[in-house]
């Protein structure tokens, strides 16, 4: 079973591995953007609400660009284990 984001995922067992990969690919396509729109929409209301334009937009779209990248970050050690889990195995026994 795929575990995935700390959750196992049963569905992606019956997939073929294209499909599980062009899963993952969409979901890092539409993840990243709408982190950053996310922050930049939660900044804008925000301003709009307490009318102090444009410091919550500035902050929240900061926040959001860091969360991005530290989503960016675990997508990547998330796509280098996967690399390394399918590729040869390793003889680590002493010689």
């Amino acid at each position: 079973m795929v575990n995935l984001g700390g959750r196992p995922n049963r569905q992606q067992e019956s997939q073929t591995p294209f499909l599980r990969r062009a899963g993952l690919y969409l979901g890092i396509a539409f993840e990243l953007p709408g982190t950053i729109l996310g922050g930049l929409l939660v900044g804008y209301l925000l301003d709009d609400y307490f009318e102090t334009s444009p410091w919550f937009l500035v902050v929240m779209t900061a926040f959001a660009f860091a969360g991005a990248f530290m989503r960016l970050v675990q997508w990547s050690r998330y796509f280098a284990k996967a690399r390394n889990d399918s590729g040869v195995k390793k003889d680590d026994t002493a010689h």
